[in-house]
Parts: structure tokens; C-alpha cells; sequence
């Protein structure tokens, strides 16, 4: 159901009808089977299903767009795991992090889908946005990640700050980072971006096939160090 600007933390539960259904993807030549889970259960079900954004990303990851071998990867919002399972899948040193209450499906489904064929074995946290982050974050200091994600992760405007503070924590200008972005409020979303810009170069925006100018990707690096150059 399409977002609208009267939806709130307090009645977004109202919107979404209380179920459970099985998901079928395919991406690396894989079937990925995920289960959303009491959906409409509570007022965080907005991370108990998969958005289209998640889908989106997963399409240009399994393309090459943006290489995964090897890599350190942070995923904000990670609702069921499609995306952290897809980056897995692909080589990629994972963790998907969401509310503590999104976490115990998303587990499930994780474990379901990356027994086989994974580098490096998943890591799914609790995390809530803006708050004991440094729970996350490696035991050094110069802990780098080297991609930090998020779909479908701009919602509620009164998550912005937190959001905002949770991309800054986390990334170094080394790192790239990934949004897919679903624009429902349009001007609502795209204060977001003003805020996010303050301290992100915005790299690219990768236009998503057919879905005209509501939907797009951002890839974007965090400015500082000189303002080095954000296309290293």
C-alpha cells in the first residue's frame, strides 16, 4: 500500500493487514525463499516484508555495479535480509542490522538462505538508529566498512536525524554508500537528502528502468579528509 503523508509511527500498523506469506527471489543463480512474518503485527511491521527498493538493489549488485568480494558491508534497515543475503551470496563479509524486534525472522530467514555457499557467514544485530551504535562497529577504531546500505529506509521524517547520525557513525570517506530510495512524499523524502548532503557527496544517482524519477539509487561518500576525491 503507497505511503501517504499522514502516516506516522502511531497508525502506519493500521495500513497493513496482519499475515505471514513466503517470498520466492532468485538472484546469483539462487532461489531465496523468505517468510514475512506477522505482518501488521505491531507499529515496526514496515520491517517485517520486502520493499521494492531491496529488489532493486539486488538486481544491480547481481549485475557487477558494485563488487562485493571481499568486502565489509553494513546494512541499515535490513527488514527480512534480501539484500544482506544477495551481498553474501556474492562474497561479501556482512551484517544486517534492524530493530530488535525485526531481527529474530530476518535471522531465520538468513541462516535459511546462506548455509551454502557464503565466504564469509552473515552477521544480523539489533540496532536502533542513533542510538548505542558503537555496539556495531568493530573493536578498533579505524574499522572500515566498505559499503554501508540502506532501501527503503526514508520513511518517517521523524527518523531523519537518527538516520543521518547512524550513516555518519559508520562510514569514513573510503566508504561507499548505497540508498535506494522509494520517493512516496516526494518533498517529505527528499528533506532527507538536503540533511544527508551536508555530509555526503552525492556520487551518482542510478536511475531504476521504468520507474521514472520516483524511484533511484544514490551512491554517495562521506565528505572529509581534505575532501579527497570521492569518485577513488
Amino acid at each position: 500500500m503507497p505511503m501517504t503523508e499522514a502516516m506516522t509511527r502511531d497508525n502506519i500498523h493500521e495500513q497493513l493487514p496482519k499475515r505471514d506469506r513466503m517470498q520466492l527471489y532468485n538472484f546469483v543463480g539462487r532461489d531465496i525463499i523468505l517468510w514475512e512474518r506477522n505482518i501488521g503485527d505491531d507499529g515496526d511491521e514496515i520491517g517485517k516484508r520486502v520493499w521494492p527498493s531491496a529488489v532493486d538493489l539486488c538486481q544491480f549488485l547481481q549485475n557487477g555495479d558494485f563488487p562485493m568480494q571481499d568486502k565489509k558491508v553494513l546494512e541499515l534497515g535490513s527488514g527480512i535480509g534480501l539484500v544482506g543475503i544477495v551481498a553474501s551470496l556474492l562474497g561479501a563479509d556482512v551484517t544486517l542490522t534492524d530493530l530488535p524486534n525485526i531481527v529474530g525472522n530476518m535471522e531465520e530467514n538468513v541462516r535459511a538462505n546462506t548455509r551454502e555457499g557464503c565466504k564469509y557467514p552473515p552477521k544480523v544485530r539489533p540496532l536502533v538508529w542513533g542510538r548505542n551504535l558503537h555496539s556495531i562497529k568493530g573493536p578498533k577504531e579505524s574499522f572500515h566498512y566498505d559499503y554501508v546500505i540502506g532501501t527503503d529506509v526514508i520513511y518517517i521524517e521523524e527518523t531523519f536525524h537518527d538516520l543521518s547520525v547512524t550513516l555518519r557513525h559508520f562510514c569514513d570517506p573510503r566508504t561507499t554508500v548505497l540508498l535506494g530510495c522509494h520517493f512516496r512524499v516526494r518533498n517529505r523524502d527528499l528533506r532527507f537528502i538536503e540533511l544527508f548532503k551536508k555530509d555526503f557527496y552525492i556520487v551518482r544517482e542510478h536511475k531504476i528502468p521504468g520507474q521514472g524519477v520516483n524511484k533511484v539509487l544514490f551512491e554517495a561518500r562521506m565528505k572529509g579528509w581534505g575532501d579527497m576525491d570521492v569518485q577513488a
